[in-house]
C-alpha cells in the first residue's frame, strides 16, 4: 500500500523549493519531512531528489513521479472542493422516495424556488406504496406511510398523520342509493389499493365502535391508481381527506360517514444519514414547511 501521506510531503517539497519551506507549510518538523522522502524513495527502491546543503534538484525518475503525483494532489484537491461544493449547495439529483398517495399533492410545487434558481439541481421523484430499499436505490429521502416501515438504520421523523375519507364519485350514486347504514357501506363496490390493513375497518364515532369488512371488487397496487378509478364513478375508496378535500367541495366525490373517523396513518421523512448535504438539508426542511402548513 502507497504512503500517500509521504507523496504529498514530497509533492510540497518540489513545488515549495526546499524541505523548510514544505515544512512550513504542512506545519511539520524539518526532521519528518525528511523522513517522508526516505521512506518514499525506499518503497520505490529509486532516489527522487538530489540534495545538497544549497539546493534541492529532482532526478529523472523524482520529475517523472512529480509529474503524476501532482495530478494526484490535484484530483484530491478537486474532490475535496466538489464535496464541499455539494455540501454547501443545492446540487446534483436529488432522489425522493413518496408514497403515491402525494401524487396528485402540491408538494412538489414547493421544490419550485430550488429549481428556478439552482440549474445544476435535479429532482428525482420515486412514487412507491411498496417499501424500497434506500441503500439499493440511492435514495436520499423517503417519505414513508404507516406503522412497519422504519428499520433500526434509519432516521426518522414524524411529520404528519394523514386523515381519511370514504369516498365515492357522485356519478357511482346515479343508479345506487346512498347507505345509510356502515353495514349497508360495506356491501358496496370497493376500490382496494393493496394495504392489508384496510382488510377490514375500525370506526369510531365519539364512545361508538363499529368494525366492517368491504367488499373489494376491484383492486391496483397503488393509492394512487384507486383515485383515479374513484373519480371514474366504479366504486367507493379510502383516501387521505387532504388530497381529496377540492373534490368534495366541488360536489365531484361524495363524502360517506363524516361522523365516522378511521384512525389516523402517521407520515415519517426518512434519511439514513445525519449529516447531510445542502441540497438534503433544504428538501427535508421545504417538506416539513410544507406538512406543517397543513396542519394548520
Amino acid at each position: 500500500m502507497y504512503d500517500y501521506k509521504s507523496i504529498t510531503i514530497f509533492t510540497a517539497v518540489v513545488e515549495q523549493g526546499s524541505m523548510q519551506a514544505a515544512a512550513n507549510l504542512l506545519s511539520l518538523t524539518p526532521s519528518a519531512i525528511t523522513q517522508a522522502i526516505q521512506k518514499l524513495e525506499t518503497q520505490l527502491n529509486i532516489k527522487l531528489l538530489n540534495r545538497t546543503t544549497r539546493k534541492l534538484s529532482l532526478t529523472e525518475a523524482g520529475d517523472i513521479f512529480y509529474q503524476h503525483a501532482a495530478k494526484m494532489q490535484q484530483s484530491a484537491e478537486d474532490a475535496m472542493k466538489s464535496v464541499e461544493i455539494l455540501r454547501s449547495q443545492p446540487i446534483g439529483q436529488l432522489t425522493i422516495a413518496c408514497v403515491t398517495g402525494l401524487t396528485d399533492s402540491l408538494l412538489t410545487s414547493a421544490f419550485k424556488s430550488v429549481l428556478d434558481n439552482h440549474p445544476e439541481f435535479r429532482l428525482n421523484l420515486l412514487f412507491e406504496d411498496t417499501v424500497i430499499d434506500l441503500l439499493e436505490q440511492r435514495v436520499d429521502i423517503a417519505l414513508r406511510a404507516g406503522s412497519g416501515v422504519l428499520s433500526n438504520n434509519m432516521i426518522a421523523r414524524h411529520i404528519y398523520d394523514f386523515k381519511w375519507a370514504i369516498v365515492a364519485h357522485r356519478q357511482y350514486f346515479q343508479d345506487k342509493a346512498i347507505p345509510t347504514s356502515l353495514a349497508e357501506l360495506a356491501k358496496l363496490d370497493w376500490i382496494d389499493f393493496s394495504n392489508p390493513n384496510f382488510n377490514s375497518l375500525t370506526f369510531n364515532n365519539g364512545n361508538q365502535k363499529q368494525v366492517i369488512t368491504p367488499i373489494y371488487r376491484i383492486s391496483c397496487n397503488t393509492l394512487y391508481a384507486s383515485r383515479r378509478l374513484t373519480m371514474q364513478g366504479l366504486g367507493i375508496s379510502i383516501q387521505p381527506i387532504d388530497d381529496v378535500q377540492a373534490d368534495i367541495a366541488s360536489g365531484e366525490l361524495i363524502q360517506l360517514f363524516i361522523d365516522w373517523q378511521l384512525p389516523p396513518v402517521p407520515l415519517y421523512l426518512v434519511t439514513l444519514q445525519r449529516i447531510q448535504s445542502e441540497k438534503v438539508r433544504i428538501a427535508c426542511e421545504l417538506i416539513m414547511n410544507y406538512f406543517a402548513k397543513l396542519k394548520q
